[in-house]
């Protein structure tokens, strides 16, 4: 079930009871919610244990800013954690087969309980969308200054609003005690007129955060070599400086795509293991790319 949180409860009711041979599964951004309210629908029911037994709440942590047909990719899920979050009554080998199905994706299974789910969602992604809708509104004009500083925060703002609004409702118990953290440290900040011993303890608070968060795959954060390339704005140069790497034999782990304001330019950001970093310069300036080390990595 792909639909709105605020309308799944109903529907994955119908279809448990309209479908007795099946297992129903959701990908809806909240668990504990919908789950106490499918359970509310069918508790009277004389089979109801054998109905929530199919049910397997998931959440696949993968999706754009696009919904819809629009937003579909083949490789949306691929390298992505998703999420499996059984309920009381969830029968075990239903679990092993939606796990499968899963795998069969290219994405990695995670099981958890529904209240630890809605609790790391409110944080991983509850809260950077309404910190992105918030800083979004604030602006009012055209920024002929814009950079991609801000385009990166604000990617998310572009999100659809009727998706989200029941999400922060739904979860309210998990995303507002956050808000409140966020209005303390701002708060914090203008109090002290942002003093040098105050940025800097928030700015290392929020260093040590970021090595927190996942890296390629799920897996550890890793630091890597960056490279920075000037290209033509026009057909081809982007493919061409993909195949150059290629034959370089080294992968590119990640990069960064920004336009040149007022320039008929791009600057491409390529991020390598350290040890391929020497290598690519030297493969790409010999090449003629305009080519910058920003980071050795480690």
């Amino acid at each position: 079930m792909a639909i709105p949180v605020d309308a799944l409860a109903s529907v994955i009711s119908d279809a448990l009871i309209s479908n007795p041979h099946s297992i129903v599964i959701d990908i809806g951004s909240i668990k504990t919610k919908v789950i106490h309210e499918v359970w509310t629908n069918i508790k009277n029911l004389p089979n109801h244990n054998e109905l929530l037994e199919r049910y397997v709440p998931t959440h696949p942590m993968a999706g754009r800013e696009v919904t819809g047909p629009e937003g579909a990719r083949s490789d949306l899920f691929e390298g992505r954690v998703w999420a499996i979050t059984p309920h009381t009554s969830t029968l075990r080998a239903n679990i092993v087969l939606v796990a499968e199905m899963v795998a069969e994706l290219g994405a990695m299974s995670c099981e958890l309980t529904p209240e630890a789910h809605d609790r790391q969602v409110a944080m991983t992604s509850h809260l950077p969308q309404l910190l992105a809708s918030l800083l979004a509104s604030t602006l009012h004009s055209p920024m002929e200054l814009a950079g991609q500083g801000l385009r990166d925060m604000t990617r998310l703002a572009h999100s659809d609003a009727l998706m989200w609004a029941p999400i922060f409702e739904g979860n309210q118990e998990e995303v507002l005690p956050l808000l409140d953290e966020i209005v303390k440290s701002i708060n914090d900040l203008k109090d002290k007129k942002f003093n040098r011993d105050s940025v800097l303890a928030l700015m290392n608070r929020g260093l040590e955060g970021a090595s927190l968060v996942p890296g390629k795959h799920g897996g550890v954060p890793r630091n890597y070599g960056v490279l920075s390339v000037v290209i033509p704005d026009r057909a081809g140069q982007l493919a061409a400086l993909f195949n150059h790497c290629a034959e370089g034999e080294i992968n590119i782990e990640d990069l960064r795509i920004e336009h040149s304001p007022g320039q008929e330019t791009g600057l491409i950001t390529l991020y390598v293991k350290p040890g391929d970093l020497s290598t690519l310069n030297n493969h790409l300036s010999i090449l003629g790319w305009d080519v910058t080390e920003l980071s050795k990595g480690v």
